[in-house]
Order: C-alpha cells, then structure tokens, then sequence
C-alpha cells in the first residue's frame, strides 16, 4: 500500500500498517457474495480468513449461511461468524504437514470470502518465518501476505468451492507471480476480473491499486469472464459494479503470453495491441541489461566531476525523454572496486562506457534517452544496439503506444526492470519511417528537452507509428487516453 504516515492507528488502537487490516467498503462486499451465491445458491458454509470486524460477511450472514471467520487479532465482539482467533497462514502449514504430495487439504467450505492483509515485503511476520514460509510457499514465493493467502485457499478449496478476494492488483503482471498465475489458472475458472480505482481506500489513508476476482476451484467450471478495466473513481466502480457494467471474453482473451512459461492477466485490452505482442521482443533483437550497484552510492558516486571522480553515471531518467543529464560521477575505480567490494557489483562489463539508450525505473510514466559513449549506468534497463537503431528505437520507445504497452499490459505499477523492457515488442518497420523517427528523436535530444516540452515530439512519433500500424480510430483514441492519464489508468 502507498504509505503517507509511518503508522495508522485504528480505534482500537492497534497500528494499521502493521496488522495490513484495511477495511473493505459494504458496496464491494456485497457484490463478491451476491455473485456467489448466484453462482451457487445452494452453498451452506463460508469462511473469511482474515475476517478483521467482519465487514465482508454480513450479506452471507443475511443469507442464511454459517461462516467461519479467522483472525490473528481478536477485533471485538463477533455477531456473524464462529470466530476463530488464528493465523491462516500457519493453520494452512500446519494442515500441510504430513500430506503426501499428491493429496489436497480439501476444506469443507463452499464459499472464500477475502481482503487479505496487505503489507510491503520487507514485514517483520515474513522477514522472521521466511525459512517456514519458503518450506510452504516455495512454489509460489513469499513476496508478501496477499499472495500467500491467495495460494492458501486455492489450495485448500475443495472442488467447485467459490473464491473472492480483493487485493493488490501486482499479481497479474509482477514476474514473480508468474507461480501465483500459474496456479490460479491450472486449479480455478475464472468468472470475474475487475480492476478497482485507485481512491477506493483513500479514506484510510492508502493509496493502492487493488483487484476484484471472483474464482471457482476447479477447470471445468470456466465460461465467459467478466471484467472491467479501472474505473476513475469509487463512485463509478459503484455503478459498475451495481449495473453490472462488464465486458464479457474469452480467457485466452485475459492471457498475455510474454515468453517461454511467462505470461500476464491483461483486462480490456484491444485486439490489435495483443496482436503486436507476437512481434520480437528488445530482448530478441538487442542485449538490454542491467549495470552497476554500488552499495552505497553517496560513496562511489560523486554529484560534481573531481579528480578520482570522472565517469558519468545514469541511473534512472524518470520523467525524462531523450535527452537526461547524468545522475552524477562514478569513481574510477570502478572495476576494481567489482573485485574488492561484495556488494559493489559491475555486471555487463564489456558494454561499459558504450553508446546505447537508458530506461526509466521508477515512476509512472516510462521514458528513454540517449545514453552517450563513455558513460556507464545503474540497475535500470541499458539498450545497446548498432549505432543505426539507437535513434529510431529511442523514438519508438517514447511513444504513446509502448507507454501503453508498458503500463497497461507488461506491468501495471510504478516500477520496471529490465526483465520487463526486453519484452516490449518491436514492430516491424519500414526504413522510411525509421528515418523519420530517427528525425524526431535527434531534434529532441539536441534540443536537451524538458518533459513538459517532450509532448509535441511525441505527438509526431504517434502519428507515424498509428498511420504505419494502421490502428482503429477508437485503439489510437484509448492508447492516447491512456498515456495522458496515467495515475488513474494504470
């Protein structure tokens, strides 16, 4: 979740960040266990495994079903569940234990009903279980609470058993839950998939984007999915949500294959965008990598050029486009410091102090520049091609159609690896429109823009990319107001 303060005390008195308990509004609860129950109306018990004051379980409650609700932390008086004070995640290991590898824990529930704890990786509960956790979650990872709670019920359900869950949204395109995905689609169907805003729970002084998904155990279940992309407020989620405003499509439609058993949950993403997605990849066609960590950068990282300091050094252009200044000066010692330091680490040694592009890596909005020769550069993505490509690509790389692929389809967060960018497709082009790209891009970077001033360059680079691509007037239109409105898109 986005931190504002470093702790958030609820009314009882407990810190928020540290229990990860945000409490989920009425409107979203109401509509996880309304769709299950139509789903099934003839389901006799529930569970909430982090049931907190038991906001999620009244509809269920008002329907005549017994719930069960787990808590690490006893919140006060329980009026709909048979409250039981745990923690899931070491009743799902204790479970676990003495189970042969091909048997199941099969719980008796026939509906799951969840907001999980959300905490960020770094949480104390995992830091001191992590050998624990790792013996449980090995398959899947233990990046954080959410995900482990979401792999525990898939993995607990029994079959035909209804699973909904609101959480981060990081899980359907984060490489390291590729496992999660993985797991979601070869034991679930998939009925719904929606993206919530990201003012949803403000009020709580969060600023997180979240999901809504609504699961069924078992394969044989899966029909149409419903979804719907991010709406631009919680009062539209509302209607949505109430007037049953979704697009209905295929799963293969919500499946974005980006390399050999790696893949994305894409939601409402036109058919065309997905078509260029079989194109090569940057990481195909050109070595994009990855270079120095220092350890400590206010140490081997000088902000004026000095004597023992003379290296420029990038590391990260932000909202730049094609032309940054560099971050500052690298020691001279570099390489020697790589055969001293253990944690000074220079990777990619040969492409040091070679002409290339430098990507952004942190930050909403994505953005490349010229890498100059003599340079060297940090742990965000480094592009090295023939001197021939560098131009165009850096002008491809800062249109609005990869800002879209980057932010809408490979990773909906506000950070990108390499390992991301080495997957955005590279269209195919004719050299008549590389040169004009190679044009534009070369004008921008002479004229050492500022971001404010990179709209009109790209501008020209989408008109040649949308006329070259032969995009539909409504897919041009999305892309574009997408990239304009990126804080409540992504």
């Amino acid at each position: 979740m986005g931190r504002f303060e470093k702790t958030i005390v609820i009314d009882n008195g407990l810190d928020r960040r540290e229990l990860g308990y945000y409490s989920t509004p009425s409107f979203i609860s109401t509509f996880m266990t309304k769709k299950m129950l139509s789903l099934n109306p003839n389901g006799k018990i529930a569970l909430d495994p982090c049931v907190g004051k038991e906001e999620m379980i009244k509809e269920f409650y008002n329907s005549n079903i017994e719930i069960d609700g787990i808590d690490i932390h006893n919140h006060g008086d329980h009026f709909y569940c048979n409250f039981i004070e745990d923690d899931f995640i070491d009743l799902y290991k204790r479970n676990k234990i003495g189970l042969l590898f091909d048997q199941k824990i099969n719980l008796k529930y026939d509906y799951y009903i969840a907001n999980p704890p959300y905490n960020c990786h770094e949480v104390d509960y995992i830091r001191n279980n992590k050998k624990g956790l790792n013996n449980v979650f090995g398959n899947i990872g233990v990046h954080n609470m959410y995900s482990m709670f979401t792999s525990a019920i898939i993995d607990s359900a029994k079959d035909g058993a209804l699973i909904s869950i609101i959480c981060a949204d990081s899980f359907l395109t984060a490489r390291m839950h590729n496992p999660l995905r993985n797991q979601i689609l070869a034991e679930c169907s998939i009925h719904y998939l929606i993206l919530c805003p990201t003012d949803l729970f403000w009020d709580q002084k969060a600023d997180v984007r979240t999901c809504i998904m609504i699961l069924q155990k078992g394969k044989k279940y899966q029909k149409q999915i419903q979804t719907l992309n991010r709406p631009r407020n919680k009062e539209e989620l509302k209607t949505k949500l109430e007037e049953e405003t979704f697009i209905e499509t295929e799963l293969a439609n919500i499946v974005s294959v980006s390399g050999e058993n790696q893949f994305e949950f894409v939601i409402d993403i036109p058919s065309e965008i997905q078509d260029l997605f079989k194109s090569p990849r940057i990481g195909e066609k050109f070595k994009c990598i990855t270079g120095i960590s220092t350890g400590s950068d206010s140490k081997y990282i000088s902000k004026e050029k000095k004597k023992g300091f003379e290296i420029p050094f990038y590391k990260n252009p932000g909202t730049r486009k094609f032309f940054c200044e560099h971050d500052g000066y690298l020691t001279n010692d570099y390489l020697k410091l790589d055969k001293e330091i253990k944690n000074f680490m220079v990777r990619n040694k040969s492409y040091m102090l070679q002409e290339g592009i430098t990507c952004s890596s942190m930050g909403l909005p994505f953005g490349a520049c010229y890498l100059p020769k003599g340079s060297t550069y940090g742990v965000n993505a480094n592009i090295f091609c023939d001197k021939k490509d560098i131009w165009w690509l850096l002008a491809y790389l800062n249109s609005s159609l990869v800002t879209y692929i980057v932010r809408g389809v490979l990773i909906r967060s506000n950070m990108i690896t390499s390992g991301y960018v080495s997957k955005i497709p590279v269209i195919e082009l004719s050299e008549k429109v590389k040169d004009s790209l190679e044009l534009i891009a070369k004008s921008a970077y002479n004229e050492k823009i500022a971001p404010k001033e990179a709209c009109s360059f790209i501008k020209k680079i989408d008109e040649i990319l949308f006329k070259e691509l032969r995009l539909s007037k409504e897919t041009e239109t999305d892309i574009l107001h997408f990239a304009s409105n990126l804080q409540s898109r992504v």
